[in-house]
């Protein structure tokens, strides 16, 4: 493996791996990127954070000694993370704003009441570590049929990319394609002001939610295993 200390190397190693560039720019700024393990085969990157994070790429990726959380693609052979305890499984998902710019037809609004927006989450989605005063979080988006029924958050994370997060539609309202409406309304909000890229996380096994944001055209960046390394 080669030691890389220098961001634009890891992103021509990203291209060469086919590795979708939002993964690197988006996930790993360049303020907290510490260095990175290549071959023609392989990448693993190493970002601060609460402590060192990981991110790896390919059949036999290196593991950096400092990382404690990792984020491993799902398709590295298994014995490569079999001492590791599994965290997560998720799909990093994108989408330029451009493809919802006729969607004139959306009718949402920029939410500001912090404890509506808290008490839906604590109500319909209590799993979810984002709250409505979070310092990320660029603007909350509501729909409305009386009271609130679906909300989300756009946010800017560190990198200076934009993320979706924080999607909830109210348990009541489940199956009415509301989710695939506020997910619009966010994209469209984004793009009204001039943001040109989003992305998003999702558990892997979420098939509604999947199939609800390639049926608004996002595509798919990465398939990862999130483990934690004692």
């Amino acid at each position: 493996m080669n030691l890389i200390e220098n961001f634009d190397e890891v992103m021509k190693v990203a291209q060469k791996l086919k590795i979708h560039p939002a993964m690197i720019e988006i996930w790993v700024p360049r303020s907290e990127f510490v260095r990175a393990f290549a071959n023609d085969q392989n990448l693993s990157v190493t970002r601060r954070s609460e402590t060192f994070f990981g991110w790896a790429f390919g059949p036999n990726p290196t593991f950096d000694k400092d990382w404690r959380e990792c984020a491993v693609t799902r398709s590295t052979p298994r014995e490569k993370t079999s001492h590791l305890k599994l965290i997560s499984q998720w799909d990093a998902y994108g989408m330029a704003t451009q493809q919802m710019q006729d969607s004139t037809h959306l009718s949402y609004e920029v939410l500001t009441d912090h404890d509506e927006i808290n008490r839906m989450i604590e109500k319909d989605a209590p799993e979810l570590s984002i709250r409505a005063d979070d310092s990320e979080v660029v603007a909350w988006i509501g729909l409305r049929s009386g009271s609130l029924v679906a909300l989300g958050a756009l946010c800017q994370w560190e990198s200076g990319f934009h993320v979706l997060s924080a999607i909830v539609v109210k348990t009541e309202e489940r199956g009415r394609g509301l989710g695939r409406k506020i997910t619009e309304a966010l994209v469209d909000y984004a793009f009204k002001r001039e943001i040109r890229y989003v992305a998003l996380g999702v558990r892997a096994k979420n098939d509604a939610a999947i199939k609800t944001y390639e049926r608004i055209g996002f595509e798919k960046l990465g398939e990862f295993n999130t483990f934690s390394i004692q």
